[in-house]
């Protein structure tokens, strides 16, 4: 019966009743009774949301299988030491290059050895307000009031603190928004690292060249390019698959990719242990086919 797999997977997880019906998107209740037996509604479906749960779990077992653990690579090495560059000298810094080539984990890895490394992700809805407030959150200060109040509370909290700013996808953020960052590293004095796509470099510069100071005070600028070296691409699969055997496959599929590099690990790992087979290179060469160029 399912609720009696449900009731061993949740003592196995630590899941209680809440987490199950947030899962299921079912009242406690539902769980309650579905769990005892008594349940009178739609069993049949929630007999399937179990064996959904069941399968989604199964498949992160398998993940587990595949480290995803920081390698780092020769363009990974190049994008920290631009980063404690800027962390160590008060500098602006910028990295970018093409999607997919490592650049967020470059920045969460620097953010996880360095304590003082503040960093920020923004998203297309980042107005500067929000990317205030997110700042603000993140090192400690209070995230209301209007934009003067939070920039005032930010420069009070960093003054002297040595610390970096990071903020990813950087390409995002209005002209406003960078002029706030310029602001913030100005009055401060702490480094600053805005990382993303190749655009990035163009946007600081502003169309019409109204963001001239900002520019100016750019130390190094780190382009990673449009594709990683085979180098690059073999450190990464041998360290997520534990060895080189199928290196070549991976990396002719991968296109210099560190992302697809990893859809097709991931895939190609799930896929030999579903299939209860083990990996190989006509596996590799077989799921490379279904990944989207």
């Amino acid at each position: 019966m399912q609720n009696q797999q449900l009731k061993v997977f949740m003592e196995s997880k630590g899941f209680n009743q809440k987490q199950v019906a947030n899962l299921f998107g079912v009242s406690i209740a539902t769980v309650s009774q579905y769990l005892s037996g008594k349940y009178q509604g739609n069993c049949e479906e929630l007999d399937k949301k179990v064996d959904e749960l069941m399968a989604r779990y199964k498949a992160k077992v398998i993940e587990a299988k595949y480290d995803s653990s920081f390698v780092e690579t020769s363009t990974a090495k190049r994008g920290m030491e631009i980063m404690d560059f800027a962390h160590v000298e008060g500098e602006i810094n910028v990295i970018f290059g093409a999607a997919g080539l490592g650049k967020t984990q470059m920045l969460k890895q620097y953010a996880k050895t360095h304590s003082s490394a503040v960093l920020i992700e923004v998203d297309p809805s980042c107005t500067p307000k929000v990317l205030l407030r997110r700042i603000a959150e993140k090192v400690g200060v209070t995230a209301k009031g209007i934009n003067s109040e939070l920039l005032e509370g930010i420069v009070s909290k960093l003054t002297g603190s040595e610390r970096l700013l990071m903020i990813d996808e950087a390409e995002l953020l209005s002209t406003r928004s960078l002029e706030f960052v310029r602001r913030i590293h100005d009055l401060t004095g702490i480094g600053v690292v805005l990382a993303g796509m190749p655009r990035l470099l163009v946007n600081l510069k502003g169309k019409n060249n109204e963001l001239a100071q900002l520019y100016s005070r750019v130390g190094f600028a780190c382009d990673l390019g449009n594709a990683l070296p085979d180098e690059d691409l073999g450190l990464l699969a041998k360290s997520a698959l534990g060895t080189d055997e199928y290196n070549p496959p991976l990396i002719k599929a991968s296109k210099g990719n560190a992302r697809r590099l990893s859809k097709l690990m991931r895939g190609v790992v799930r896929s030999a242990e579903f299939n209860n087979m083990e990996i190989s290179n006509e596996l590799v060469e077989q799921y490379s086919k279904m990944l989207i160029s």
